[in-house]
């Protein structure tokens, strides 16, 4: 069983005057989220995609490949300013959409000529960062160009992430080993839940290991909800997942449940998994006849679930 999340990005730079007055406001630019910022959600990169904004005076063509800035100048830490989680069917259909905005401030720049930009969750030096982001700084025409920041003036960059999940059903059979060479079929619907949530806050995605990636699984004898809600007859609920070491550039990641011989015991419909990537509620039903798992005291069960980011 797996589930997918899209990821996006864009950026708005703004210069203001020493009266506080509006030089120059780009308004929002889409930027290229890259090969490395993707590996960043499988973790060992820092905690935070959006930690850092890095500026700088390069102008080649950014590509996926890219791991700086052609030509960095400097730095900010960032601070929250806006925040999205809502949900509106009439108006979003089968794409939610959540994002966060961030804001960056740059002093004593002193006549610096500014043409591309990137955010980086490490940031070392100059030439010790780990880039996420990257593009180049367009005019209205959508022609790169370059701003200039003159010694009495601030640079305020604004970043907004997007996620994006999918609102649709998605449907599958899986096969239910017994450990000794049998299995039995089962029918399986995956469906978000909690839909507009603080899990499904931005910020809380971008961890360094989706060892926090989860908040918590918990199994239920309920049937599914709709998206924004959860299954009702809760049984058990457990924290202790495991998750597959992580591949560069495979963009996914597997969480075990594994429950223990006296976890779970009843019957299972629903198993609801919510994670840092979003809240997923997931059906099961026998080929047979649509009966629902059954789990006694004398068995374990594991529960994978992959969880892919594009």
């Amino acid at each position: 069983m797996n589930t997918n999340i899209g990821t996006a990005g864009e950026f708005r730079c703004v210069v203001k005057k020493s009266d506080g007055s509006i030089k120059t406001d780009t308004g929002y630019q889409k930027n290229l989220i890259l090969d490395q910022g993707l590996d960043f959600f499988g973790g060992g990169n820092g905690d935070n995609m959006m930690y850092f904004c890095v500026i700088g005076s390069g102008n080649s063509q950014p590509i996926y490949t890219q791991n700086k800035l052609d030509a960095t100048i400097e730095w900010a830490v960032g601070g929250r300013v806006a925040y999205n989680s809502d949900y509106d069917a009439a108006r979003d259909g089968n794409l939610y959409k959540t994002n966060e905005v961030k804001k960056y401030t740059f002093n004593g720049l002193s006549n610096v000529n500014i043409s591309e930009v990137g955010l980086a969750s490490e940031f070392s030096s100059t030439t010790d960062y780990y880039l996420c982001t990257r593009a180049l700084i367009k005019d209205a025409q959508g022609v790169p160009a370059t701003i200039t920041v003159l010694s009495d003036e601030v640079l305020e960059i604004y970043y907004k992430l997007w996620q994006v999940f999918d609102t649709t059903d998605k449907v599958g059979t899986i096969n239910l080993l017994d450990g000794v060479g049998g299995s039995v079929a089962y029918n399986y619907k995956l469906r978000l839940c909690v839909v507009g949530s603080r899990i499904y806050q931005v910020g809380g995605l971008l961890t360094d290991d989706l060892t926090d990636l989860y908040a918590s699984s918990s199994i239920f004898t309920g049937d599914l909800e709709d998206i924004k809600g959860i299954p009702s007859g809760f049984i058990f609920g457990s924290n202790s997942l495991t998750l597959s070491t992580y591949n560069r550039g495979s963009y996914r990641r597997t969480i075990l449940c594994a429950l223990t011989h006296e976890e779970g015991v009843g019957n299972i419909r629903t198993y609801v998994l919510g994670t840092t990537m979003g809240a997923y509620q997931i059906r099961f039903g026998s080929v047979a006849d649509d009966s629902p798992i059954t789990k006694t005291n004398i068995q374990t069960l594991t529960i994978p679930v992959e969880v892919s980011w594009g």
